[in-house]
């Protein structure tokens, strides 16, 4: 059996990661609060990554860097970063597209010093480009209470993978990480997370 050191560990993985990274690119049905209904594309890359308990247990897995690109009103908008996001949503004052999702995941609170809101979601606002986007504090209050419409469940490398996913899909998929985190599947008004917790109490 091989045995490696960690610094030729971090060597073999920072050679292999150009040359081994693979993306999975994907479509997916997402039915509006309007009522309209829009088809979105979603990219994640996987490259060999440690594991969260042991980070020399080196494996492909997902970067969480995805991208999702979309048209709505005959306008394109493209996000790129490691927002979980849950929804999509049209704006009901400004008919805008805003991307919401738990702040928590993925540690995205953390890498963006976005300290503690109640609910502890981020709104994702385009700019006119509909490619960079902002956040304000606190998400919009007509956010509450919608259900999630982007599937949590992503496509695997070693699974037989659909080009397209209809909400049908998303929702037979979705079952089970929906049951073990009720925040994703549904923007709940009181959730509470990381210094949130620590200032109001679980």
């Amino acid at each position: 059996m091989l045995h490696l050191v960690p610094w030729a560990a971090t060597t073999l993985l920072l050679l292999c990661t150009s040359g081994c990274t693979r993306t999975i690119t994907w479509e997916e049905e997402v039915p509006l609060n309007t009522g309209e209904t829009i088809w979105i594309e979603r990219s994640m890359p996987w490259a060999p990554l440690g594991s969260q308990g042991n980070p020399f247990d080196i494996g492909m897995r997902p970067t969480r860097e995805q991208t999702i690109r979309f048209e709505y009103q005959h306008k394109n908008y493209r996000y790129t970063g490691r927002a979980d996001v849950a929804v999509i949503a049209i704006s009901p004052l400004t008919r805008i597209p805003v991307l919401v999702a738990p702040a928590s995941s993925y540690a995205w609170d953390q890498q963006n010093s976005f300290t503690c809101a109640i609910p502890h979601y981020v709104q994702l606002i385009p700019d006119a480009s509909g490619s960079t986007w902002t956040w304000p504090q606190k998400i919009e209050p007509w956010l509450y209470n919608i259900s999630a419409n982007v599937m949590a469940s992503l496509p695997r490398l070693n699974e037989d993978r659909k080009q397209r996913y209809t909400r049908a899909d998303r929702a037979s998929r979705d079952v089970i990480h929906n049951a073990d985190f009720a925040p994703r599947a549904r923007i709940d008004p009181s959730y509470k997370e990381g210094s949130c917790l620590q200032q109001f109490g679980s």
